[in-house]
């Protein structure tokens, strides 16, 4: 057994594998609204799992549609959030992801539910130790109202070829359960 061309061989194909794009996607790209197929599946609960909760179905005030998406952060310490993946539960060990290359911004509307609850969102979590990595990455802390707003993360200049988690909130703890609402989630 020759070991070097094995392992020359074996370092070529991971290198293909970081540069393999992901699938071709056509833009708007959805990642949670109303009756449209995700993109990503909200699969990557990150942190203090057991104290968070989402339902996918709240009829409490959407911003379209019949319904939106509210999130339980229920310590008031620590910290969570879930990351919107494909493949499912992939943290990088697997090819996959969608090319987003052409998108202008990762766009959505949110809201707290009593106003001041502080919120990370963002994509590309998946960092170049993994075989597989985000190409790109952008996040965004916000201090969230009583009222729908929409908010919009600038991917201008990105490398937005493979974007394997394409979505994430992250809170930490603020003293008391945090609560909030996402609708329209996309990529534009």
């Amino acid at each position: 057994m020759h070991v070097r061309p094995l392992f020359l061989a074996l370092s070529a194909l991971a290198a293909l594998a970081v540069a393999d794009p992901g699938k071709p996607a056509t833009l708007p790209v959805n990642v949670h609204s109303d009756g449209a197929k995700p993109a990503w599946i909200p699969s990557g609960y990150m942190g203090e799992t057991g104290a968070i909760a989402m339902d996918d179905k709240s009829t409490d005030q959407p911003h379209s549609g019949a319904t939106s998406l509210k999130v339980t952060y229920s310590k008031g310490d620590g910290w969570g959030g879930v990351v919107w993946q494909d493949p499912v539960n992939d943290w990088g060990a697997a090819a996959g992801g969608w090319n987003l290359t052409g998108a202008k911004a990762l766009k959505f509307w949110a809201r707290g539910t009593v106003g001041g609850e502080k919120v990370k969102f963002g994509f590309g979590v998946i960092g170049a130790d993994q075989p597989c990595p985000d190409s790109g990455k952008k996040e965004l802390a916000v201090t969230l109202g009583k009222e729908w707003t929409e908010y919009s993360i600038d991917v201008a200049g990105l490398d937005l070829t493979r974007i394997k988690t394409g979505f994430m909130w992250v809170v930490g703890g603020q003293g008391a359960a945090v609560s909030f609402h996402l609708d329209d989630v996309r990529w534009e």
